[in-house]
Parts: C-alpha cells; sequence; structure tokens
C-alpha cells in the first residue's frame, strides 16, 4: 500500500484505489482518500473550473489563412466488419457484471428446471 502497487495495474494506470486496493483500506480501517491521487480530490477540481470559458463567436466571423481553407480533412477510411454489429459492450474486470436469473418450475417451484422437464409428480390433497 505504500508504493502504491496492485498486481492487476489499475491502481497505478488511475492512481485511483481498484478493487483490491480498497479491500486492504477498508480491513485495516484506513482513509481511502490517502490513497487517491490529487487530481481526484475537490480542490483540485475546483481549480480546474476556476478560469472561465467563453463561447466561439458564429463560424461566419471566423477568420480562417487560406493555406488552412484549402485543406479538405476526410473521415478515415475504416473497414466494416462482416456480421451483426455488437449491441452490448465488453465490461472489464472492476465492472459488475449481471447475474443470469434461475429457471423456476411452474408446477413445482423448484429451481433449474421448467414445467416441461418437471419429473416431479404435484401434490394433491
Amino acid at each position: 500500500m505504500r508504493e502504491r502497487i496492485c498486481t492487476c495495474r489499475q491502481f497505478q494506470m488511475d492512481v485511483m484505489l481498484c478493487k483490491h486496493a480498497l479491500a486492504i483500506v477498508r480491513k485495516y480501517y484506513m482513509s481511502e482518500y490517502e490513497y487517491c491521487s490529487v487530481y481526484y480530490k475537490k480542490d483540485n477540481l475546483l481549480n480546474t473550473y476556476e478560469v472561465p470559458v467563453y463561447p466561439i463567436s458564429d463560424e461566419s466571423i471566423w477568420k480562417i489563412p487560406p493555406n488552412v481553407a484549402v485543406n479538405i480533412v476526410l473521415p478515415p477510411k475504416g473497414k466494416i466488419k462482416p456480421g451483426r454489429p455488437q449491441k452490448i459492450r465488453y465490461k472489464n474486470g472492476g465492472e459488475s457484471r449481471t447475474k443470469k436469473s434461475r429457471i423456476t418450475c411452474g408446477v413445482c417451484g423448484q429451481q433449474g428446471h421448467n414445467r416441461q422437464t418437471c419429473r416431479n409428480i404435484p401434490q394433491t390433497a
């Protein structure tokens, strides 16, 4: 913890606690904020937005040099991959994955099978 190193390397890259380092910090009742980078702290965030940002004027009154105006920038030519495009992005190791719901039988109420494959005889009163 003193060296701020973890085997997952997320602690070194983000300079923010990974789930492994967070578990250690909570186990020994240390301050979580002590191990975060100064860039994530409130004072630096407020200093970042302290300088005012002014809106850009209308595009019609811009003064563009002629050597820049003649250059036409086109989007990159990318190859379209075959097949159906991916709908959901892949989640990395730090993000939680949703758990699949278990199938419950409508006849006997047990999990792991459905009504069509149920081998349990319903109890009649």
